[in-house]
């Protein structure tokens, strides 16, 4: 799985995606979320998970929080994304069906003007 921060391009940037990975990864990526819904887990780095590539130094942490936030930049490649635990339950499930082989993309988490986070099969979307 690749990691990248794409700060311009295309009107939804800036963004980062979350591509070219197997359905192995997505699943552990899928699990790590589902942790944070769970309380299991308050912090999950990214960009340490295994299989996970990042592309030009990009790092994420996710990061399970008391009221949603966008995707933060809080170094010059480093982002953080926190969530409430009924918000990342929703994205546990959103990434589910890449970890059965589906195609296309899925938008993590939006907001507009800031930071966006796709997860892509293909990188694209």
């Amino acid at each position: 799985m690749r990691l990248e921060y794409l700060p311009d391009g295309s009107p939804d940037c800036p963004l980062i995606r979350l591509f070219d990975f197997v359905p192995a990864e997505a699943a552990a990526l899928g699990s790590a979320v589902a942790a944070l819904a769970a309380g299991q887990l308050e912090r999950v780095a990214v960009h340490e998970l295994p299989g996970v590539a990042p592309v030009g130094g990009c790092e994420l942490v996710l990061r399970r929080r008391g009221r949603d936030r966008a995707v933060v930049r809080v170094g010059p490649a480093a982002f953080e994304c926190g969530l409430t635990a009924d918000t990342w339950d929703n994205v546990a499930g959103l990434i589910e069906p890449f970890a059965a082989d589906a195609g296309g993309h899925q938008w993590l988490a939006e907001a507009p003007g800031q930071v966006s986070l796709l997860l892509s099969a293909s990188g694209l979307w």
